[in-house]
This record gives C-alpha cells, sequence and structure tokens, in this order.
C-alpha cells in the first residue's frame, strides 16, 4: 500500500474500473470503462489542478507565506484549494454562485474557507458575475487570483499527469474519452497527450443543455439557460477549453444526467454526482453510436455523490425542481 507524506502526494492514481451493466449494453458491443476521479482526497477530478497550479504559483513568487488564495469555484476546486490551503497555511476565499449545493459550502466551511455566495444566472462582464467578483476581491484583499478558466496550469496537469496515467493504466488500449468542461483542463490536457500518444483516440464533450460548448461542434444554437448539473457546462468559453482538442459533443437533459447518476449507483455501486451522471450517459450514448466493436470507451467522473446530498439525493428537492419526472431510482 502507499504511504505518502502529505495529502498532497495522494492525489492521482485513481482506478479505472469497467462498467458492466450501466448502460443499454444490448445495444452496443463496446467496453465502457469509468476513471474514479472522485476517490482524490479532496473528492473531485480538481484536487489535480489545485495541486498544480498552487505549486506553480509558489514556484513564481505569487505565493508567499501566508497569502491569501481567492478563486471563483463551482465547488470543487474550491474544495481542493481549501485542502491544499489548510495544508500550507494559506487563507482562501471561494466565490460560488447560489447554484452550488449546500453540502459543498459546509465542505468549504468547514476546512477554513471564507465562502462568499453571489446570485446564480448572471452573465459574463456582469459585476454580479462570480468572476467579476473575485476580480474585485483579488484587489481589495492583495490576494493571488487562481483564475482556473484561464491558468495554463490547469490544462498543463492534466497534459503531464492524467493523459499519462490514462494511457498507462489502458496499457494504451483506449480508444475514446469521455468528460465534461467547466474550465476544460481535463478534455484538452488530457485528450491532447492521447492524441499524441494514439491519433486515432477520440475526446468526446459530454454537455448539459443550457451550456453553450456544444454549440462549437453543431449548427445547433444555444441560448444559454439554467441547468442543475453542477460543475461542468458554461456560458462563456473558457480559456482551457481547446476547442480543436474535442472530436464531438453530446448533449445531455438534466433528466438523462440524474437518471444515469442513480443508475451508476444502483447497477454499479458507484456513487458519483450529477456531473459524474451527465458525463456516464454521454458515454453510454457514445456507445450506442460507435460502429464495430471491441472499443475501449472512458468516461472521466469528476466527483461524487455526497456533495449533493442536499440536492440530487433529496426526495424533496427532486419533486420541487422536477415536479412531473418520474426517475427510477
Amino acid at each position: 500500500m502507499a504511504v505518502f507524506e502529505s495529502v498532497a502526494d495522494a492525489i492521482g492514481k485513481t482506478p479505472i474500473v469497467k462498467l458492466k451493466r450501466f448502460g443499454d449494453l444490448g445495444k452496443h458491443k463496446h467496453n465502457l470503462w469509468a476513471k474514479l476521479e472522485y476517490l482524490n482526497p479532496g473528492g473531485s477530478v480538481k484536487d489535480r489542478i489545485a495541486k498544480n497550479m498552487i505549486e506553480q504559483a509558489e514556484l513564481n513568487g505569487k505565493l508567499k507565506p501566508g497569502s491569501t488564495i481567492i478563486e471563483a469555484t463551482a465547488g470543487n476546486t474550491g474544495i481542493g484549494l481549501a485542502m491544499l490551503a489548510a495544508l500550507k497555511g494559506y487563507k482562501l476565499i471561494a466565490i460560488v454562485s447560489q447554484k452550488v449545493s449546500q453540502d459543498k459550502v459546509k465542505l468549504l466551511k468547514a476546512l477554513g474557507a471564507e465562502v462568499v455566495i453571489t446570485p446564480s444566472g448572471k452573465k459574463m462582464g456582469d459585476p454580479d458575475h462570480f468572476l467579476s467578483i473575485a476580480r474585485r476581491l483579488t484587489k481589495e484583499r492583495a490576494g493571488w487570483f487562481v483564475d482556473q478558466f484561464y491558468n495554463p496550469d490547469n490544462a498543463q496537469v492534466h497534459y503531464d499527469v492524467t493523459g499519462p496515467e490514462i494511457w498507462e493504466q489502458t496499457e494504451g488500449q483506449i480508444d475514446a474519452i469521455v468528460a465534461g468542461a467547466g474550465t476544460g483542463g481535463t478534455l484538452s490536457g488530457a485528450g491532447r497527450f492521447l492524441k499524441e500518444k494514439k491519433p486515432s483516440v477520440k475526446v468526446i464533450l459530454a454537455d448539459p443543455v443550457g451550456s453553450i460548448l456544444a454549440d462549437l461542434y453543431d449548427d445547433e444554437k444555444t441560448t444559454p439557460g439554467q441547468y442543475v448539473v453542477e460543475g461542468i457546462g458554461q456560458d462563456f468559453l473558457p480559456g482551457n477549453f481547446h476547442q480543436d482538442v474535442v472530436d464531438l459533443a453530446i448533449r445531455v437533459t438534466d433528466e438523462q444526467s440524474l437518471q444515469a447518476a442513480y443508475d451508476l449507483m444502483k447497477l454499479e455501486g458507484l456513487f458519483g454526482g450529477s456531473s459524474s451522471g451527465c458525463i456516464a450517459a454521454a458515454a453510454s450514448s457514445y456507445c450506442i453510436g460507435l460502429e464495430g466493436s471491441g472499443k475501449n470507451v472512458l468516461a472521466i467522473l469528476p466527483d461524487g455523490g455526497r456533495g449533493y446530498m442536499s440536492t440530487i439525493y433529496d426526495d424533496s428537492w427532486i419533486k420541487e425542481k422536477f415536479p412531473n419526472w418520474k426517475f427510477d431510482k
């Protein structure tokens, strides 16, 4: 068993498991796998970027002992940053929208972060948009703004670490990866590495209906809208989303995302969050439409279900948000 000097060293090397019951297996003859990024210490794939962005800022002199870290986050990057800030003695101010689950807000506070909650649904450039508030607080508090949407150390760690990890774990027998895009770092970094190793690898974007990112790959035009899936999808194009890396986008409704999250638990014993459900649903759909047989398709499940006990795993919340939908739980 691995023994580490600190929790930071335990980030990464997450397992890959085969999905044997999830999805409509009768309609495809391919192998569907899941990389369990929610088994990172902070509970999500965002631990990877939190570690790298902090370490690079330390090397570049942007972070010094006692510094304040400021970030706009859907929760998971903030949790990764809070975990590492506690380890290293930094203060964290996390700016989140009202959409973020109370479970994640409580965890951020428990880890010592100051949490600023902003209105949801604000457009980029609006003074109340969470990025606008983060930039303003950076000046007021003389802090370091992580800027995960545009910080190149985000996508770089997925190119340097996540991509090679997938290549090694699959022994190069990988034909497609499916992931969401909040900042775009996972798809852009890991996808680029895998394509360089094996040009035939396909990179598939799972995008919630209401996000504009899928519009880049088809003729549909989306009016940015609200959706319950957290952490992936956008109403703007993040700097870490490298459009050229993605081969195909699959749109997934909230209902499909939540049903897939329930099915992962019920059929595979995997307790994923709403974004994991969205990505798993897209991966299954991709497999069904993929010709031939025997291809290896990997869904990158970014976070777990414990951050959503007050939302997608709460019956009263479901009834409020989806009064006419009958989920198969």
